[in-house]
């Protein structure tokens, strides 16, 4: 997905098949959203994308990262 993309699913800010997080500080919520996507219809969680204002700002993904995600 590309960031054109990113800006164009966003540009509407959540709703039930969009859930934004700023970072993967955020993780265990996120996860939580997924669970309920899986179960429901599907959806769209973005991490590096701040829900309030809707700003991108990205996510460093580094080892550490990966290995809370896994």
């Amino acid at each position: 997905m590309t960031i054109d993309e990113i800006r164009q699913l966003i540009k509407n800010d959540e709703h039930r098949c969009l859930e934004l997080k700023k970072s993967t500080g955020e993780l265990k919520d996120g996860m939580q959203s997924a669970c309920a996507f899986l179960n429901t219809e599907g959806g769209w969680l973005i991490f590096g994308v701040a829900p309030t204002s809707l700003k991108v700002t990205g996510q460093i993904v580094n080892d550490s990262t990966q290995r809370d995600i896994a």
